[in-house]
């Protein structure tokens, strides 16, 4: 069977889950307190302890989902964004990619090329695949990038002539529960969920086969309009403004000092409103307030590997 993903972490997990083995992982805690106090060391070890044990539990009882990591396609190209007025995987994709990775310092021009030039080759290969027969099973969730990755897959399915096998998907639920926690984890895209809770998903598989005319259409009708952006709002995936995000870098720059680090902006809209947004699409709206001067890099600031790491000023 064809797995097709959406997320490049998410298509790296699931192939660790086709076997349940956590070989070579490596488990690291972030540990913080609520009066802003810094964590002792015990108290750093004793969180390494508990996550070390929780993974152990998980992979206990984990099921293997089988399948071999050569069915696993990833097509992690920001369908939500930019011009999708082409079929398949066309060049307007890369100028989506390029200024994705434009926020990253050194090499980033030949980083989105990989990534394109990768997708490209499994898209042909997956095309042929679906063409001799193979069923295909879709992972997709409410994440815009998924939704509208799983939306364009169908499409370009559409295409295919003679097709003979069965569409799977496998929609994310929005909670699952562990029983060896007594806990429930809330999730916003398949690349959050750990290798070892893969299989608890196989419940929700269903048969799309006899759908896929009407995802397709969906996205046909996206493909016409050709908006800037696209979001997922009550449930369907909308074409909306390049804008529709802005209000909640607003109020996360207004919460800051008149001086303050624009990688944490960033980290709080993700973090405190879960929009399914990436750091990259961020920083490249912030940077439409520096180019009108509503904010002003402050020079000689260190930046890291991302060109977000440095300070602004407000300038209103």
């Amino acid at each position: 069977m064809v797995e097709i993903l959406f997320n490049e972490s998410a298509a790296g997990t699931l192939k660790c889950a086709q076997h349940a083995s956590p070989d070579g992982a490596v488990i690291g805690v972030i540990v913080t307190n609520k009066d802003g106090s810094t964590p002792s060391q015990a108290e750093i070890e004793k969180a390494q302890r508990d996550a070390e044990e929780k993974h152990r539990r998980d992979w206990e009882n984990a099921v293997a989902i089988g399948g071999s990591p050569d069915d696993v396609y990833c097509f992690d190209l920001a369908w939500d964004m930019g011009d999708i007025s082409e079929d398949g995987i066309g060049e307007k994709r890369l100028s989506v990619l390029n200024a994705l990775y434009s926020i990253y310092d050194d090499d980033t021009q030949k980083g989105a090329k990989m990534q394109y030039d990768k997708a490209k080759d499994d898209f042909a290969d997956v095309m042929q695949r679906i063409h001799s027969g193979e069923d295909v099973r879709i992972w997709y969730s409410d994440n815009p990038s998924e939704r509208c990755g799983m939306l364009w897959f169908m499409a370009e399915m559409r295409n295919v002539h003679n097709f003979g096998g069965r569409v799977y998907m496998v929609k994310l639920p929005k909670y699952m529960y562990s029983e060896a926690d007594n806990t429930i984890t809330e999730y916003f895209g398949w690349a959050e969920v750990a290798p070892a809770e893969w299989h608890k998903c196989l419940e929700y598989v269903q048969d799309k086969t006899k759908e896929c005319w009407g995802y397709a259409q969906q996205w046909w009708n996206l493909k016409r309009e050709n908006a800037t952006l696209r979001a997922v709002l009550n449930g369907r995936v909308r074409s909306v403004s390049e804008d529709i995000y802005d209000k909640y870098i607003w109020d996360e720059i207004d919460l800051e000092e008149d001086e303050f680090i624009q990688a944490t902006v960033i980290g709080n809209v993700l973090g405190r409103h879960q929009l399914g947004i990436g750091d990259a699409f961020i920083a490249l709206r912030m940077e439409k307030l520096i180019e009108s001067e509503i904010l002003q890099i402050v020079p000689k600031t260190s930046r890291g590997p991302a060109v977000y790491h440095r300070k602004l000023r407000k300038n209103y």
